[in-house]
């Protein structure tokens, strides 16, 4: 077994040792290409549930199983991930990581694009699939020319960078839905604002400038190639064939199976159901005193009953109600004893029975995400959507009076899924120090058992907005950090000739089996509630776990070599 140069560092000697300004390039260089990957999945995230919303607005059957379509559309990219990381892996070590890098930007931020012109729930579901082959190719390309390129004491430390950059990406994604409401009508001219979002996903596609201009194969990749064109078979590159072959690249490759479908299926499959999670803890939420934005017109409004939608809300206030609107003056201010009945009176109202009637909502212009929940709740009467519901027809009743709940929890789930991000960024750097300067079983194990622990918890407790802001960061750091480790530790499981391929299998042929897991977890929120069904899966986790028995420990070894 021979080492490779960028392996062969002094044991004194610092982790920067022999670290030169094109090292740091590659470094930059490849986590921007996985960075503005991982925006793309974020955008995707915030904007899936506005996106088949309006898609199936006129399918009430469909926004009764909306969860089902959740699920079909991620199962989807996913397949196209797992896909793209197994042909562009294999590729990667045909063609080169440079080469491979620039074709999966250009697939997943074209597509990212070409999803903001989706028609229908199908071509949408098609185009995250091919959003996915770009997505699912750039990770093993970024991480193999990483650890080709880096010296061997540095390599932990850049790869780990490289993950945890990542959440900047994420975190870049979640502060674009902040300023572009994935829920808002006309956003841009007639675009809603779900489309806007994945039109920026264009622009990443800019990096390949200074991917082509900057950037070079790595030696030893050189050198692969060049063994492989003797004809000598034990040689031949990107052979999946291969990793199953030999005993050891066997085992390996079937604990970096188990250990990617646990962190896979516990992100893919729960964590990013988080958006999701904060509207059902929310959207039943009551009409705060804050939530009344302005009292006098929602006072004038109940009091000369201004359309028929107003006259139908206000023959459901109670007789104090009346007596106290009926005593206010006109151009008086509405008192807080009013404030308070109207908002008690409402709050009962929308917990009753459904507010809609045909004829009494005539002539009020409803959003259509209100007449899709209106046709849904005529198909499937569930009591949080009808309270969801008829908070939306109390808004836009009256507008102005009241804060839209539905922009409120836009606004939570953007804010929240921030801090989810800066949760992963410090898991992973977490991650990536103790794997650095203890050990990378170590660190697997202590990270699965976070993930088990809290994302339970999480999706078990979380009931308020304060909930949402401390719990989803928690969730973040234990879910992510675990991907620090397979950027870490997959380049480290394969030879030179197969490192692509190797990671590209392990990180993205999990996907093939993880996919289904998003559309269970709508399936079995029919069967159980959404909470009880995540609480459920998240012991997938425990396959990480019982995997690090077989796993090899590599911390302090040379990447290996046939």
């Amino acid at each position: 077994m021979h080492a490779s140069p960028a392996d062969q560092s002094a044991p004194s000697q610092s982790i920067f040792a022999n670290v030169t300004f094109y090292h740091w390039m590659v470094v930059i260089i490849a986590s921007c290409g996985w960075l503005f990957d991982c925006m793309d999945q974020r955008l995707f995230t915030m904007a899936r549930e506005s996106t088949l919303k309006e898609l199936l607005g006129n399918n009430p059957a469909g926004l009764a199983n909306l969860e089902t379509y959740l699920g079909l559309a991620t199962a989807a990219m996913m397949v196209g991930w797992a896909t793209g990381g197994i042909v562009f892996g294999m590729l990667s070590d045909k063609w080169g990581r440079v080469k491979t890098m620039v074709v999966t930007l250009m697939v997943y931020s074209g597509f990212t694009g070409l999803c903001g012109m989706a028609q229908s729930w199908l071509d949408f579901t098609f185009y995250r699939f091919l959003v996915g082959l770009g997505v699912g190719g750039m990770f093993g390309a970024a991480t193999t020319l990483v650890a080709e390129s880096v010296p061997g004491r540095f390599r932990a430390v850049a790869l780990g960078s490289l993950q945890a950059l990542s959440a900047t990406g994420n975190l870049l994604g979640a502060y674009i839905s902040l300023k572009i409401p994935p829920g808002a009508e006309q956003f841009f001219g007639s675009f809603s604002g779900w489309r806007v979002l994945f039109f920026v996903g264009i622009i990443p596609s800019l990096l390949v400038i200074p991917i082509i201009t900057i950037l070079k194969e790595p030696e030893a990749w050189k050198r692969a190639k060049a063994a492989a064109a003797t004809g000598d078979a034990s040689k031949n590159i990107g052979s999946p064939r291969d990793l199953l072959r030999h005993p050891r690249w066997r085992r390996n490759t079937l604990v970096g199976l188990c250990l990617g479908l646990a962190g896979m299926v516990g992100l893919w499959g729960i964590g990013f159901f988080s958006p999701e999670l904060i509207t059902t803890a929310l959207k039943g939420r009551a009409v705060r005193a804050e939530d009344i934005r302005d009292g006098a017109a929602l006072c004038k409004a109940l009091r000369s009953e201004t359309n028929a939608a107003v006259a139908h809300l206000g023959k459901q206030l109670s007789t104090e109600t009346r007596r106290l609107l009926a005593e206010v003056q006109p151009g008086a201010a509405a008192s807080p004893e009013l404030i308070e009945a109207m908002r008690a009176d409402l709050n009962r109202i929308i917990e009753g029975g459904s507010l809609y009637d045909s004829g009494a909502f005539e002539n009020v212009t409803l959003d259509k995400r209100t007449q899709g929940l209106v046709k849904k709740v005529q198909t499937t009467a569930a009591p949080a959507d009808v309270r969801f519901l008829n908070r939306q027809l109390v808004e836009q009743a009256i507008p102005g009076s009241i804060v839209s709940l539905q922009k409120s929890i836009d606004q939570v789930r953007s804010k929240a899924m921030m801090l989810f991000d800066v949760g992963s960024f410090v898991g992973m750097i977490a991650f990536t120090i103790f794997a650095a300067w203890l050990s990378r079983r170590g660190a697997f194990f202590w990270a699965f058992l976070a993930c088990l622990a809290i994302t339970g918890y999480v999706f078990y407790a979380l009931k308020t907005e304060t909930d949402a802001y401390w719990m989803l960061p928690l969730m973040g750091f234990a879910q992510l950090a675990v991907f620090a480790g397979y950027s870490i530790y997959f380049p480290e499981l394969y030879p030179t000739r197969l490192r692509g391929t190797g990671v590209g299998f392990c990180y993205n042929t999990v996907r093939y089996v993880a996919a289904p897991f998003p559309y269970l977890l709508g399936y079995m929120s029919t069967l159980l509630s959404f909470r009880t069904a995540a609480i459920v899966m998240s012991g997938i986790y425990l396959l990480g776990i019982i995997a690090l028995v077989w796993a090899p420990e590599t911390k302090g070894q040379p990447l290996p070599e046939d």
